[in-house]
């Protein structure tokens, strides 16, 4: 698994190498296409959108954000490299969106394109290093077709879980639920609402501070530990659509620790009227590993 330093770029290092870098600007599934989203960005970034890009179609048993088809994928990523072997760097208008950028992340990296980084702090970190605010980036579509090349894989390979799995990491390791408390306790006016049964309540907007950086590795660390997710065992994680969720995925890849994601996520396992739901606080699950994750800890 790539380290830390080839995950999270920070801005000083992002101007410094500025030319060997192709930036990605990524918006939220729910903003609307077109220029309209802000009067301007990284000179020469490529904008993309969660659900334009970085998602599939939905079938009538997915959820609302299915992972695209990876040679669809690759392919997108080799346009917006160009002729030359970039490093593709994903940021957020918005630092707060933090989850959109990881969620690019996840489908590139799961699809095989190699060398995928975030820009910490999104563009409003470029901006405060100094770095310049052009024209509109240009559009994700068109372009040159190009060979996307081999098919690189993540070591440990970035795993996608169904429910039935989802489920079984629920039982057996930490299923980490990255939703807000009121979705997670059921307390949204849903006619099916709560959690996985089993499921750890990890809301994913704690790992950022007031600033939308995430942060320090020794917090993140804790954090984890809290919910049962550094160690030998099994770690999963999903929320509404595999959005929010992404970023606990890429916290544990920051950490060295793998995160599976159930993409489907809620949106997918509240169709299936046959599977359970959990409200309010889970009932603690002692098992023979709960200390696994003291063990082995990932140093700094």
């Amino acid at each position: 698994m790539p380290g830390a330093a080839d995950l999270l770029l920070n801005a000083d290092d992002a101007l410094r190498a500025r030319s060997s870098l192709v930036f990605v600007e990524v918006a939220p599934w729910r903003a609307p296409d077109g220029p309209g989203r802000g009067s301007g960005s990284i000179p020469g970034a490529v904008r993309t959108n969660v659900r334009a890009d970085f998602a599939g179609t939905p079938t009538a048993s997915s959820g609302h954000l299915p992972l695209p088809d990876a040679d669809a994928v690759r392919r997108r990523a080799a346009r917006w490299r160009g002729p030359e072997p970039r490093r593709i760097v994903l940021y957020t208008r918005n630092a707060a969106e933090l989850a959109s950028a990881t969620r690019a992340w996840f489908t590139l990296t799961h699809a095989g394109v190699p060398d995928v980084s975030l820009l910490h702090g999104g563009l409003p970190a470029w901006v405060a290093a100094g770095g310049d605010v052009g024209t509109p980036a240009r559009d994700a579509v068109g372009g040159e077709e190009r060979d996307p090349g081999p098919v690189a894989s993540s070591t440990p390979p970035l795993r996608v879980l169904d429910a039935a799995e989802a489920a079984e990491v629920a039982r057996l390791g930490t299923l980490l639920d990255g939703r807000p408390a009121s979705a997670f306790h059921g307390l949204v006016d849903h006619p099916r609402t709560g959690h996985i049964p089993g499921a750890v309540h990890a809301p994913a907007h704690e790992i950022v501070d007031d600033g939308g950086l995430l942060r320090p590795p020794a917090e993140l660390r804790r954090w984890m530990l809290a919910r049962r997710a550094l160690g030998r065992h099994e770690v999963a994680a999903y929320c509404g659509g595999g959005v929010a969720s992404s970023a606990l995925v890429f916290l544990g890849a920051l950490l060295s620790q793998p995160v599976a994601l159930y993409v489907d996520s809620w949106s997918g396992w509240e169709k299936d009227a046959s599977l359970p739901v959990e409200q309010g606080v889970p009932h603690a699950r002692p098992g023979a590993h709960d200390l696994d994750c003291l063990e082995d800890e990932p140093a700094a």
